[in-house]
């Protein structure tokens, strides 16, 4: 895993969480565990029956775990490694349980529940959903450091990504069925559809209390990253929610409604860390694209700059080339030839060659940000060669150039191509 953050540091699985994220999650634990004090003493003072409480509250747990596995799934198909694949499919797992609970709560949809349930099979089911998620923190902890260098194929992570759900699909199925049509080889939890039995009922949620603070010693133990530190808190509200859960002995009192509101929160708090870190990232992903186009932009704007520097450096040598060569043409065609004038320019095409040639290298130099070619000048050589340079086109346009250089100027150090 520590091999493998340094591959992908912009993921919750593999950030470090700041010391205000570490702060901010203590918060939260602490105010749970305060509002778990507070309403202790109040968990078994009856309150109205509300049948819509359930569909609506479980729908939206449902509906944040779904979106929390999807998320997840999508960091396995980037990370392709094995432990965060546990953990989506016990989201996944906590997602569709909750829809066979809603539906056989009794007064919820029907006043016995759908799908053929019985007096137990309701509670069964918030039992198998409550050990999902502490069973997947488990194996999510043990897998992430036992094999650092496991991953999934890239053609194969598609492929288990899909027969993962299809067979979450059939756990789900397979657990609704034996707490609906086997409830009655299920010890008995229930009197009836309010009152429950306190010794099993006792037995059962220490056994899920123990497993979520499993899942939470383990994940406090071998953190390592922001998803390690918000499934702590998640554990942290399962226990609370899990504890008060099993310490009634009726439906409908302050207590029951409060543990599912635990439940709402044990559902949100991943999820809102996920989404608020996809956003973040996906913002300075947007920003970085936005500057990587105006570099480019900027890059294309020195190019052209460049070229046009080109153009007018090498334009000037070239055009006295080809004047002094027609220069040197002509005078060999007279009649009689003058040997003299036409030596004369084709000494000057020479000269005018090495000129651009200089120059060539004189911009090369300069683009590769390199200190060669400096010597030491006078400037008055410059401004001489630089008349040469455009003696051409001062004669065409007609112009003459009278200078008067003084031979006191100190000596300069640079390229005198480029000057």
């Amino acid at each position: 895993m520590r091999e493998t953050a340094n591959e992908q540091p912009f993921l919750l699985s593999t950030l470090r969480p700041s010391q205000g994220q570490i702060h901010l999650a203590f918060a939260i634990a602490a105010a749970l565990v305060v509002a778990f004090g507070v309403t202790a003493p109040f968990l078994n003072v009856q309150l109205q029956r509300l049948d819509a409480f359930i569909p609506t509250i479980e729908g939206v747990c449902a509906v944040n775990d779904l979106i929390t596995s999807a998320l997840l799934f999508s960091q396995v198909a980037i990370t392709r490694w094995p432990a965060l694949l546990v953990l989506s499919i016990g989201f996944l797992f906590t997602a569709l349980i909750i829809i066979p609970h809603a539906l056989t709560f009794p007064g919820a949809f029907a006043p016995a529940g759908l799908l053929g349930a019985e007096l137990q099979s309701t509670s069964w089911l918030y039992n198998f959903w409550k050990a999902g998620l502490p069973l997947a923190v488990i194996l999510y902890v043990l897998l992430k450091d036992a094999d650092t260098g496991t991953r999934l194929s890239d053609r194969s992570a598609t492929r288990v990504i899909l027969g993962s759900i299809a067979i979450v699909v059939a756990v789900v199925c397979g657990l609704t069925w034996i707490a609906t049509a086997g409830e009655e080889y299920l010890p008995r939890l229930m009197l009836d559809n309010t009152r429950g039995i306190q010794a099993p009922l006792r037995v059962v949620g220490a056994l899920l209390v123990s497993l979520s603070a499993v899942a939470l010693t383990l994940l406090w133990v071998r953190r390592n990253c922001m998803l390690d530190l918000w499934l702590m808190v998640m554990c942290c509200t399962l226990i609370l929610e899990v504890a008060m859960a099993n310490l009634l002995i009726t439906r409908f009192s302050v207590g029951w409604y409060a543990s599912r509101v635990y439940a709402l929160v044990s559902s949100t708090v991943v999820l809102l860390v996920l989404l608020s870190e996809t956003t973040t990232l996906y913002a300075n992903l947007a920003r970085s694209v936005m500057r990587q186009r105006g570099a480019r932009e900027a890059r294309q704007i020195a190019m052209d700059a460049m070229a046009a520097s080109i153009a007018h450096e090498i334009k000037q040598p070239l055009g006295a080339m080809v004047t002094n060569a027609s220069a040197g043409l002509r005078w060999l065609t007279n009649q009689p030839a003058d040997l003299d004038e036409a030596r004369l320019a084709l000494q000057r095409v020479v000269d005018v060659g090495h000129r651009a040639d200089a120059i060539i290298k004189s911009l090369r130099t300069m683009f590769k940000k390199e200190a060669h070619g400096r010597v030491s000048f006078g400037v008055n050589e410059v401004v001489r060669e630089a008349l040469t340079m455009l003696d051409v086109d001062l004669r065409t346009q007609q112009v003459s150039v009278s200078i008067q250089l003084s031979e006191d100027v100190p000596q300069l150090l640079g390229d005198r191509g480029q000057l």
